[in-house]
C-alpha cells in the first residue's frame, strides 16, 4: 500500500500537503470535549482558547476528466503519488476487473479471467486514470475491482449502484474502499482522513505512527457521521487531547507487531464506552493547525482490554431456562439492538429493545417459554469503519444452533429435546478408545464429504443422496464400502465441513446440478442464456450429457468445459464447505429438509450410524480461520456485521480485511473470538459427540489459542484429539502461531508438509506449468523429468530423503544414509533452510 511521507509540495503558488508517515507516539494532554471545549466525550465543555482547529491545506480540487454518456459509466482513479511526483505517472499496467452477477449485471463486456488484465484506462490526466466502461442498461449496478497488472489496488471489491450515482460517474483512491460522486471529493478525501494504521490497543494507549513529533495530537470521534473536515476545511468534531509516552511491556507482548510504533496515552478518565460507539479518528497537525495525518482507527486492543473479562464469563445465543428464553449478543460497539422475534412464516411477531450491560458489552432480553421454536434476529444499529457511517441491518445470531432455510433466520432450540434425538443417543459412546499414545497410533483416517459419498450412488434411495441419512442406508454400495474400510482397519471418518457454508442454496428451486436438464440451468442462472452455451437451453441434455459435448473439442486455447463450469459452479450443490456462515449448526442443504430443526436429528443420526453401524470414530473438520464475508453489506457477513474491524484479521496499515488465507481472515487471536471457537467446539463436542477436530489452516491460529480451546474441551471428553494443518503462516509477527515445528511435544497432531511436497512437488498451491517445473519423486524427478523442470540429480536424490524420512514419520532420531553416503538422524535433514523432521513419536493420519 501506498505510505504518504509529510512534506510540503509546491505547484506553481500552490502548496498541498501530500498526506503524513503513519507513525506517531504520544500521550493525553488534555480532557475529552469538542475543539476548544474539554470536558467528557458528548460534554461540552469552557472553550480553551488555546486549542487550535484543526484544518486541511488550500488545495485546488479538480473536475471530472470525462461524464458517463448514454450506456456508459466512468470511473476516475485519483492517483495521489501521481500527483505528488515530479515525473509524469504511467498507469499501462492500471486495469479493471468487471463482472456481472444475480444483483449487478449492467456490464456489457465484463472481464472473462482473472488474468485478463486488458480492461487499461481511457484516458489520463495528472490526477490519475479513468475508464468509460460501456453498459447495457443505466440502472442497476456493476462489480469491479481497481487493479496494477492482477495486484488489488482497494481489498474490497467495489459495487457502484446507479441509484447511489445517478450520473453514473465515479471516482476511487487506491486502499480506500469508498466510492466518491466525484474527483473532487476524492480528492478532498485523499488529503484528509486516509488508512487506518492508528490502533487503540487499551484504555489509555494508542499506537501511531502518524503523530511522531507532531505538536498537536488528537483523536476525534462522531456517533453520527464520520469525522471529516466541514465545507471551510476545518475539523470541528469533538476530540480528547493525546501525549506521547512509551509502549507498555504489556502491549508490546500483547501486539508485538506494533510494538515499534509510537505511542500516545489519552487521559485516564476518558469515556471509554462513549468513544467507543462511534468513528474514531486519529489526527495529527503543525502548531498552526494545518493536518499533517489522519488514520481511522482500529480498536479490538481496547475492546478485549475494556471488555473480555467479564464478556468471557457470559453465555450467548437464545439460552433456554425454566423461567424462558435468555437471548444474549456481544455487541460492545452498537448504539442499539432489537431482538425482532418472526413466526414460522417469516413475519414480524414482535420486536424488544435489549439492554446493554457496561461492564461486557453484552445486551440481552428474557422472553417466556413460548419463544421456543421462534424464529428471530437481530436489528443493529452500529457504525461500520468500512463504511464510515452508523449502518442499522438485522443479522443472524453467531451463537445460532438452528436456523432456516438458507440461514436467513435463527431459531430458538433446545438441543436437549428428546425429540431431536434418534433412539439410543444419549449411551452413545465412541467405538475406539483415544486415551493412550498407543491408541492414538492406531488411529487410521478416511477423509469423506457428505455431498460426494452418495450423490451418485443408485443403491441410495433418491431422496437421501448427498444427505446425512445416506449413511443409515445399510446396503447401499457407499455404506457397504465403508464398512469394508472399517473391516480393514480404519479407524475413524472424518467429515469434511459439515456446519453451516455459506455459498450452497438450500432453497432446492434455486439450485441446478449437472445431473439435470440444462434448461434448468438456464432458468435458474439468466447468464448462461446470453452466453455461448444458449444453444443447449432447448437442447434436452442434461448438463453432463453438455459438459462431454464440449470436452470433445475442448482445448487450452479453447477452454470450453472450464467456462461452462464457471456458469454451473454459481448455482449448483457442489461444495466442499470451506465457507463457513455459522460454526455451530450443521449445514441444512445436506439434510431432507433445511428449514429449522431436521437437520439436528438427521445429523446426529448419522453420527450413530457411523458409530454403531460402522465401527468407526468421527473427526469433524473445522475451518475458524476466516469467514465467508465481512463488511456491512454482504448477506454472509455476520460477526462483522455486530462488532465491526473485531472478529476480522486487519491489515495493521490499511484496516483492510485480511485475505491471507483465502477468503477474509478471522482473528482467533482477539479473546472474544477465541471464546466463540470454544464454545462451539463444546457443542460440537457434547451435543453431536464429535470425538476429534481437525483445524484447518491452523497456523493461522495463536498457538496459545489451540491449546487453551484444547484444554476447555479435554474437560468436558478427557479422550478428545486435536490436529490440524500446522504449515507455517504469516502471521508470526502477530503471534506465536500453531505450527507443526511449534506444536511439537503438546499433544496436538499436525499434518506434514515434507512427505507431500518430496511426493507430489512444489508446494501446496502450484498448479499447471509450475508444478510440472517442480517435480517430486512421484511425478518423475530423477528419473523421468519433463521438458519444463531444471531440478539436478542432487536435488532429485535430497527429494528421496525426505520422502524416507517422511515415510519414517519425521522422526527427529531417525537414522539414515542420506544422498550422500552420510549417515544422519531425522533431525539433521534439511527441508527449504528449515528442519525436516520434528517429531519425537509417529502418528500417521
Amino acid at each position: 500500500m501506498l505510505r504518504y511521507t509529510c512534506h510540503a509540495l509546491f505547484l506553481g503558488s500552490l502548496v498541498l500537503l501530500s498526506g503524513c508517515d503513519n507513525s506517531s507516539s504520544s500521550s493525553p494532554s488534555g480532557s475529552p470535549g469538542s475543539p476548544g471545549n474539554p470536558g467528557n466525550p458528548g460534554t461540552p465543555g469552557t472553550p480553551d482558547p488555546q486549542d487550535v482547529v484543526v484544518r486541511l491545506p488550500d488545495v485546488a480540487v479538480p473536475g471530472e476528466a470525462a461524464q458517463a454518456s448514454a450506456n456508459q459509466a466512468v470511473i476516475h482513479l485519483v492517483d495521489i503519488a501521481g500527483i505528488t511526483s515530479s515525473t509524469p505517472a504511467d498507469y499501462a499496467t492500471k486495469n479493471l476487473y468487471l463482472w456481472n452477477n444475480e444483483t449487478c449485471d449492467a456490464l456489457s463486456a465484463p472481464v472473462a479471467d482473472w488474468n485478463d488484465v486488458s480492461t487499461t484506462p481511457t484516458g489520463s490526466d495528472k490526477y490519475g486514470p479513468y475508464w468509460v466502461i460501456p453498459l447495457t442498461k443505466e440502472s442497476g449496478c456493476i462489480n469491479v475491482i481497481v487493479r496494477d497488472g492482477t495486484n488489488k489496488l482497494i481489498d474490497s471489491d467495489l459495487r457502484v449502484s446507479f441509484g447511489d450515482f445517478t450520473d453514473r460517474t465515479v471516482s476511487v483512491i487506491a486502499g480506500n474502499s469508498a466510492v466518491y460522486d466525484s474527483r473532487a471529493d476524492a480528492f478532498r478525501a485523499a488529503f484528509g482522513v486516509a488508512l487506518a494504521d492508528a490502533h487503540w490497543v487499551d484504555k489509555t494507549t494508542l499506537l501511531w505512527p502518524g503523530g511522531e513529533n507532531k505538536p498537536i495530537v488528537r483523536l476525534y470521534y462522531s456517533h453520527s457521521s464520520k469525522v471529516a473536515a466541514d465545507s471551510n476545511g476545518e475539523f470541528t468534531d469533538k476530540y480528547v487531547k493525546l501525549t506521547p509516552t512509551t509502549v507498555s511491556q504489556q502491549v508490546s507482548m500483547r501486539f508485538p507487531h506494533l510494538a515499534s510504533y509510537p505511542a500516545f496515552k489519552l487521559p485516564d478518565d476518558v469515556n471509554v464506552d462513549e468513544l467507543l460507539q462511534g468513528e474514531t479518528v486519529a489526527i495529527s497537525a503543525e502548531s498552526d493547525g494545518i493536518l499533517s495525518s489522519a488514520t481511522q482507527v482500529q480498536t479490538a486492543g481496547v475492546l478485549d482490554d475494556t471488555y473480555a473479562a467479564a464478556a468471557e464469563a457470559l453465555s450467548y445465543g437464545a439460552q433456554l431456562t425454566d423461567s424462558g428464553v435468555t437471548f444474549r449478543v456481544w455487541a460492545p460497539t452498537a448504539q442499539q439492538v432489537e431482538l425482532v422475534v418472526y413466526s414460522a412464516d417469516k413475519k414480524v411477531v414482535a420486536s424488544h429493545p435489549m439492554t446493554r450491560d457496561s461492564a461486557s458489552g453484552a445486551w440481552s432480553w428474557q422472553g417466556g417459554s413460548d419463544l421456543k421454536g421462534a424464529f428471530y434476529r437481530y436489528a443493529m444499529t452500529v457504525y461500520h469503519p468500512q463504511s464510515r457511517k452508523v449502518e442499522q441491518y438485522e443479522v443472524t445470531d453467531p451463537y445460532a444452533h438452528s436456523l432456516s432455510t438458507n440461514s436467513e433466520y435463527s431459531q430458538v432450540v433446545d438441543l436437549n429435546d428428546s425429540a431431536l434425538k434418534p433412539e439410543g443417543w444419549d449411551g452413545l459412546t465412541m467405538p475406539h478408545a483415544q486415551k493412550t499414545k498407543a491408541d492414538l497410533a492406531k488411529m487410521t483416517i478416511h477423509e469423506s464429504h457428505i455431498r460426494d459419498l452418495s450423490a451418485w450412488d443408485q443403491t441410495v434411495p433418491a431422496e437421501l443422496r448427498g444427505k446425512y441419512l445416506a449413511l443409515t442406508a445399510q446396503e447401499s454400495n457407499m455404506v457397504q464400502h465403508l464398512k469394508q474400510l472399517s473391516a480393514s482397519g480404519v479407524t475413524h471418518i472424518e467429515l469434511l465441513p459439515v456446519f453451516d457454508l455459506a455459498t450452497v442454496n438450500e432453497f432446492s428451486d434455486k439450485v441446478a446440478d449437472i445431473q439435470q436438464p440444462f434448461s434448468r440451468l438456464c432458468e435458474i442462472n439468466s447468464a448462461v442464456k446470453s452466453s455461448e452455451f444458449a444453444g443447449y437451453c432447448d437442447s434436452g441434455s442434461t448438463v453432463e450429457e453438455v459438459l462431454t459435448q464440449l470436452k470433445q473439442n475442448d482445448s487450452k486455447d479453447n477452454p470450453q468445459v472450464q467456462a461452462l463450469n464457471t456458469l454451473v459452479a454459481q448455482t449448483d450443490s457442489y461444495n466442499w464447505g470451506y465457507d463457513p456462515f455459522h460454526y455451530t449448526v450443521p449445514e441444512g442443504s445436506y439434510a431432507t429438509d433445511p428449514e429449522g430443526t431436521a437437520r439436528i436429528k438427521e445429523f446426529r443420526t448419522m453420527i450413530q450410524a457411523i458409530k454403531q453401524d460402522l465401527g468407526m470414530n468421527v473427526i469433524m473438520d473445522v475451518v475458524y480461520n476466516h469467514t465467508n464475508a465481512a463488511g456491512p453489506t454482504d448477506r454472509t457477513s455476520v460477526l462483522d456485521k455486530i462488532v465491526p474491524w473485531y472478529y476480522q484479521r486487519l491489515n495493521e496499515t490499511t484496516g483492510s480485511v485480511e485475505s491471507a488465507t483465502c477468503c477474509s481472515d478471522s482473528a482467533p487471536e482477539h479473546r472474544m473470538f477465541a471464546k466463540l471457537i470454544a464454545d462451539s467446539l463444546a457443542v460440537w463436542t457434547t451435543d453431536y459427540k464429535i470425538d476429534g477436530f481437525r483445524f484447518d489452516l491452523m497456523g493461522y491460529h495463536p498457538k496459545a489459542q489451540i491449546l487453551s480451546a484444547w484444554e476447555r474441551i479435554k474437560a468436558l471428553n478427557p479422550d478428545i484429539y486435536f490436529f490440524g494443518e500446522g504449515w507455517d503462516s504469516n502471521q508470526s509477527d502477530r503471534f506465536e502461531i500453531a505450527s507443526q515445528i511449534n506444536l511439537k511435544g503438546t499433544g496436538i497432531g499436525t499434518f506434514s508438509d515434507r512427505l507431500r511436497d518430496a511426493v507430489r512437488g512444489g508446494g501446496p498451491f502450484d498448479s499447471g506449468d509450475a508444478l510440472r517445473q517442480n517435480q517430486g519423486v512421484g511425478s518423475g524427478a530423477g528419473v523421468q523429468p519433463n521438458e519444463l523442470t531444471s531440478m539436478t540429480d542432487d536435488q532429485a536424490r535430497h527429494l528421496a530423503d525426505l520422502t524416507r524420512l517422511g515415510m519414517a514419520g519425521n522422526l527427529a532420531d531417525f537414522v539414515l544414509i542420506d544422498k550422500d553416503g552420510a549417515v544422519k538422524k531425522g533431525s539433521e535433514i534439511d527441508y527449504n533452510a528449515r528442519l525436516a523432521a520434528m517429531r519425537l513419536t509417529r502418528r500417521k493420519s
